[in-house]
């Protein structure tokens, strides 16, 4: 099912506060429709709790934050913006489950939110969020068929077609980070092998352990591997060539189904720039046997390091210009 994202000229909220949440931190932004962010505090995720307690702990660093803007004489916002991993139904307004959050069964997102504030929320599963930030602030049009991938804490796409984005029941579709890889050259121990094992920003460190366990801390993080990469660690490169090629080969089915226009890479890997892109691109070439010209215009998001808070304040934004 596509759902219309099309604008009109009503007015969005003056002032957003925006939360991404994922399996890695929640992020809290104070901003605008512009983009214009002026405060921000994110916080670890808590995983193994319920999800009351990561709605209190929402509340209680919103608090702080506020605390902090209205110190700089800014407005209360107007709107409440969400970015969330798992599975949500926008039809229903429930997240229906996230993997990296096992407590959470069938929670009631958006009403919760809107009771703990007592403001209007609008919420968006991560990839579309991204896919709406792009929209707003990147370089697609509205027009164009696109595909948008978010590669954290998950990999999750996003598709945008005839205005319109896609979502299925029970918030499902695009968790292709669950495609099996078969013959799988990995852990001896894992049976079964995934996407997400391999390429998103998790699996990238996972990986990363994997083939050159003594180079890495015991206690890293995917962002020192990218860190690495960018400071040309030949280790690093090796590792996200590896793990870039296999999500290009993962995918070729799906740009054969869909021949979108664009194919944009999301964060965090979109800071990789051509160290992910040049081994993707090819993958993908030669296992859909698709010349460059048939090939969708590949390439990183644009919006950089921003794209986190810009994905936060994407949903209201959209929202309340259709």
């Amino acid at each position: 099912m596509f759902r219309d994202q099309k604008t009109s000229n009503r007015p969005a909220g003056n002032y957003i506060l925006g939360i991404n949440i994922d399996g890695d931190r929640v992020l809290l932004v104070y901003g605008s429709p512009s983009g214009t962010i002026s405060e921000k505090l994110s916080f670890p995720s808590p995983h193994q709790e319920s999800f009351q307690t990561m709605l209190s702990e929402i509340s209680s660093h919103a608090d702080r934050l506020l605390m902090i803007t209205q110190a700089q004489r800014l407005p209360l916002p107007d709107v409440i913006s969400v970015s969330v991993c798992g599975n949500y139904d926008s039809q229903t307004n429930i997240l229906t489950s996230a993997a990296d959050f096992p407590l959470w069964k069938s929670e009631a997102l958006r009403s919760q939110l809107g009771l703990r504030f007592n403001l209007p929320v609008y919420v968006e599963s991560k990839a579309n969020a991204g896919l709406l930030a792009e929209l707003l602030f990147g370089s697609i049009s509205d027009q164009d068929q696109t595909i948008y991938v978010s590669f954290q804490p998950r990999i999750r796409v996003a598709i945008f077609s005839n205005g319109k984005l896609y979502s299925s029941a029970g918030g499902l579709s695009g968790a292709i980070g669950n495609l099996q890889i078969p013959g799988a050259d990995f852990d001896p121990k894992v049976r079964t092998v995934y996407l997400n094992d391999v390429a998103s920003s998790a699996g990238l460190l996972k990986l990363a352990q994997l083939r050159h366990p003594n180079h890495w801390d015991d206690d890293a993080v995917p962002d020192d591997i990218l860190t690495c990469v960018l400071s040309a660690d030949p280790y690093g490169l090796e590792v996200v060539t590896e793990a870039a090629k296999i999500f290009g080969q993962q995918i070729h089915t799906m740009i054969h189904l869909l021949r979108p226009t664009n194919f944009i890479v999301g964060y965090p890997f979109n800071l990789l720039g051509e160290h992910w892109l040049q081994p993707m691109t090819e993958a993908i070439t030669t296992s859909t046997g698709l010349s460059s010209a048939q090939l969708p215009r590949i390439f990183a998001s644009t919006l950089g390091s921003r794209q986190p808070e810009l994905e936060a304040l994407a949903p209201s934004i959209i929202a309340l210009r259709v």
